[in-house]
């Protein structure tokens, strides 16, 4: 097509922009379409000046679900007159909302106008047409064309090419490629600087849009130098000069790069499988990747959230709401993995950069999920990318990891793989003279294989991938020969898994059926002191029907069997010496024992809307738990939202949650296999608010009351004959108080910020008529502020600060020498009824982002207390218990990196 551009010639470019050029728009989502022409009039008192002002004006606005542009700004001005004109202008505008699963949602956009001054030939009071209305068919805004004639359909092909994203080389769809002739004396390349008023009067202009592949073709293009400039939604303007040279054909290629800002005010947390869990609090990876302390790891920032008390140390464990982190569970696509982190919770076991949704529920949650009495996190895997072949290496100082993914026919294939060098580092930092010896050093890897594919009209999925953590350290003195393992600590902890997960929709229901098979082995050794060993191999399945059976009410059922066999080898002190197990050691107790846990479950949840504001959900969960408990548990729970107005939402729950002890408390040496399930009762009411400029208030208060918990236990009972204590007992009772607060403003601009606050008491008692005791992770005050903003020229910075209460401990109020053998015995006070200082730390994150045509490469520094605060983590009583000192945490810690992504 051939075209002709007026006078006044204004490029307009209406963006819709990805937050990082990986980004994806999600599965359903339309953007919005312009359905008005916009015009401004150049300022009479501007054209008299004599340089009338021309460059570019950018802006951002909301585009809300009735098509009218909202929160109009001015990101780079002009000049104020107009800056002005164009803010009026852009407020006439209309649109067709966008659309994201047929539901209409706010979005925003960027509009950017390279402006040029009327020539003397167009009266001054002239308007400048940006644009004209677009078909629904063509980009939403583009050059006002004066058409003239069309090359005949049979004219030969001068120019064909292809516009990919740069970065990740995917096709740009509907990208308007503009030729214009050049100036002779213009140098064949990108034009790296544009000028603003000196351009004469294109002779003539051609345009074509690129197709889904982002193909183009233009026919019948005049020999010469061409200007060729490509406008497309989400990415910087790009122009290139090349030379045509008669009889000729070429073959481009162009790399526009994304802007760097998030285009969805809108989160959409509704899904089909939403189950109105009062404290389901979801994120994204895009959202949260580059927050300091994450080391660029989504999942580690679930411990920045309200509920969960800190570690010690950062190792990883998740103690969530006052819960131990046994009492937790988590669920990777359907079935839950033994642990999340890998070794001293440098990062999580699965690479996070596959994750498609992390969803944190810290207490009512659905009965979907069993045998947890505190909180379950449940993270969903990714399809890989079907748009070509992408991936990225990525590299810090504690690990190397590498990502490959694409299609696969009409499936796609994600590979990826990460080792751990700190075996290689801290022998070489560690003095030679410390005693110590790294025999295995920790070290750690991790790998992922996920296969999706189209069948039958359904989505089949095949995943393998797995997690392997050792470490050994012996200590010894520099006159030691022996070089047993009786002086060390050694750990080992991995596990494989392998899924198969089928899910089809038809018409209004929903199938899905998924087995699994999962082997683990996890090993501890400390000197002579304790050794243990446990080989569980599990299979799991899955399967769900559900369906909306109308407007207000739904329906889902579903199956889950569990089954586990255990070889559990266990050596440690005697607590009973009576029942010493055979090859016990003096002063130890040893067990061996292999069982197998048998755990089919039947749950049921019905969403129902009564009325326009209020939706139940109710459900119920039926569990038997094979031997040694051979007993069967009914689990009623039910949630509710009632939305109060437009903007704000209360939320309530009530449920019953049970679960198996630990192997341990049911062992037959070390436990009692008479003990029973572990229960709890959860209660909840919170409130969520939306305010203002995309941020959300949450206020949440819970109360659980817990019961059954297996305690140790010296009742005496008779066994084979024998009288000895029962060493174990579910007599444990407890309750956990507390509120939340979490103030969230959502990244879709320039900055993200998180305000989390806890106020919490956790107190367990071990039997009816004992005292109770602060929990050994009870942290009253838990504060968490996070800040991320994104600077030009692709420049990121965040921080985060944390304050919280430290763990409680007992104290030793004095000791007594015995003579014996010329030692002292501490004299303790009350359990837990000291607690150690208050932890506060400040982390600082620095990114920049380079995007080449072909590729992109992301360099970060992540450094943990930056002010190397010394942290209080326990405290180590002298020889006569007469004085301590401090162990303290982690001291200053940068970590450096680089991402390489094509």
């Amino acid at each position: 097509m051939s075209l002709r551009t007026p006078t006044a010639l204004l490029a307009l470019a209406l963006v819709v922009a990805p937050s990082r050029a990986a980004a994806q728009a999600p599965v359903g989502y339309e953007a919005p379409v312009l359905r008005d022409s916009l015009a401004i009039t150049y300022p009479p008192a501007l054209l008299a000046l004599p340089k009338p002002p021309a460059g570019r004006i950018e802006l951002k606005f909301v585009v809300g679900v009735d098509g009218a542009p909202r929160e109009i700004e001015v990101t780079r001005g002009l000049h104020p007159e107009l800056d002005a004109a164009a803010l009026a202008a852009l407020a006439q505008l209309r649109y067709q909302p966008g659309l994201l699963r047929g539901r209409p949602v706010e979005v925003v956009l960027a509009l950017a106008l390279d402006i040029r001054a009327p020539e003397a030939s167009v009266p001054s009071d002239s308007q400048i047409q940006l644009s004209t209305p677009v078909p629904s068919d063509s980009p939403p805004a583009d050059i006002t064309p004066v058409a003239s004639d069309s090359p005949p359909a049979d004219a030969p092909v001068r120019l064909r090419g292809r516009v990919l994203s740069a970065g990740q080389r995917t096709p740009v769809a509907n990208a308007s490629v503009l030729v214009v002739p050049a100036d002779p004396s213009e140098p064949v390349g990108r034009v790296r600087k544009r000028r603003y008023g000196d351009d004469p009067t294109p002779a003539w202009t051609m345009r074509a849009v690129t197709d889904a592949a982002g193909n183009f073709t233009l026919r019948a293009v005049p020999s010469g130098k061409l200007r060729i400039v490509v406008l497309v939604q989400g990415y910087e303007r790009l122009e290139y000069v090349e030379r045509l040279a008669a009889d000729e054909q070429l073959t481009l290629a162009y790399y526009p790069t994304p802007l760097v800002f998030n285009p969805y005010k809108t989160v959409v947390k509704a899904r089909r499988d939403d189950s109105g869990e009062v404290d389901r609090r979801t994120i994204t990876p895009e959202e949260i990747s580059k927050l300091p302390g994450t080391q660029g790891d989504a999942l580690k920032s679930l411990q920045n959230f309200p509920g969960v008390a800190r570690a010690p140390f950062g190792a990883g464990l998740l103690v969530i709401r006052g819960a131990a982190p046994s009492d937790s569970a988590t669920f990777l696509g359907y079935h839950e993995i033994p642990q999340l982190f890998h070794f001293g919770g440098l990062t999580s076991v699965f690479n996070a950069d596959i994750l498609t949704q992390i969803d944190f529920i810290p207490g009512n949650f659905d009965s979907r999920f069993g045998d947890a009495i505190g909180g379950v996190i449940n993270v969903a895997p990714r399809k890989g990318r079907r748009d070509g072949f992408h991936g990225y290496v990525k590299s810090d100082v504690f690990d190397t990891g590498i990502l490959a993914e694409g299609p696969i026919g009409k499936g796609s294939l994600i590979v990826a793989g990460r080792r751990s060098y700190i075996d290689a580092i801290l022998p070489a930092v560690v003095p030679k003279d410390a005693g110590l010896d790294f025999t295995v050093a920790p070290r750690y890897y991790d790998y992922q294989l996920l296969f999706d594919y189209p069948i039958s009209g359904g989505e089949f999925s095949a995943r393998v991938f797995g997690s392997d953590d050792r470490s050994k350290l012996l200590f010894a003195g520099k006159n030691d020969t022996d070089t047993s393992n009786n002086n060390g600590i050694e750990t080992i902890q991995f596990f494989h898994r392998a899924d198969l997960v089928y899910r089809k929709q038809l018409g209004p229901w929903e199938f899905l059926v998924t087995p699994s098979y999962r082997r683990d082995d996890v090993s501890f050794l400390i000197t002579d002191a304790f050794r243990f060993h446990v080989v569980t191999d599990t299979f799991s399945g899955r399967a769900e029907l559900s369906r909306q059976l109308s407007r207000n009410f739904g329906l889902r059922v579903g199956t889950e069997f569990v089954a586990t066999a255990f070889d559990l080898s266990l050596t440690a002190a005697a607590r009973n010496p009576g029942a010493a197990g055979a090859g016990s050691l003096p002063g130890k107790q040893s067990s061996e024992n292999s069982s197998t846990l048998l755990r089919p479950a039947l749950y049921i949840t019905t969403p129902l809307r009564l009325g326009e504001r209020l939706t139940l959900f109710p459900g119920a969960r039926l569990t038997y738990y094979g031997l040694p408990f051979t007993r069967p548990s009914l689990e009623p729970r039910l949630r509710a939202t009632f939305d109060v107005a437009d903007n704000t939402t209360l939320k309530a729950g009530v449920g019953l949650y049970a679960q198996t002890p630990q192997p341990r408390e049911f062992d037959a040496v070390f436990g009692n296999p008479r003990v029973g399930l572990e229960h709890a009762l959860h209660t909840s009411l919170g409130v969520a608010q939306a305010l203002p400029r995309d941020i959300t208030l949450e206020v949440t208060g819970f109360y659980k009351s817990l019961w059954d918990l297996a305690r140790p236990s010296s009742t005496l009972q008779i066994v084979d004959g024998s009288v000895r204590p029962e060493t174990a007992a579910t007599t444990g009772r407890g309750y956990v108080v507390g509120g939340e607060l979490l103030l969230r403003k959502a990244l879709t601009r320039n900055l993200f910020a998180w305000l989390s606050y806890t106020l919490m008491r956790s107190v367990r008692r071990d039997a009816a008529g004992e005292p109770a005791y602060l929990f050994n992770f009870d942290q009253t005050h838990i504060l968490t502020a996070i800040a991320s903003y994104k600077l030009p020229r692709n420049w990121q910075i965040g921080a985060r600060f944390r304050l919280i209460s430290g763990n409680p401990y007992t104290p030793v109020i004095g000791a007594v020498f015995d003579a014996g053998d010329g030692s002292y015995i501490a004299v303790q006070g009350p359990r837990n009824s000291a607690r150690l200082p208050p932890f506060h730390q400040l982390d600082l994150r620095v990114d920049k982002r380079w995007i080449f045509r072909r590729v992109a490469l992301n360099a970060f520094l992540d450094v943990l207390n930056i002010y190397n605060h010394v942290n209080t983590e326990r405290l180590q009583n002298a020889y006569n218990f007469q004085g301590q000192s401090p162990v303290a945490s982690l001291p200053i810690v940068p970590s450096i990196g680089l991402r390489l992504e094509w």
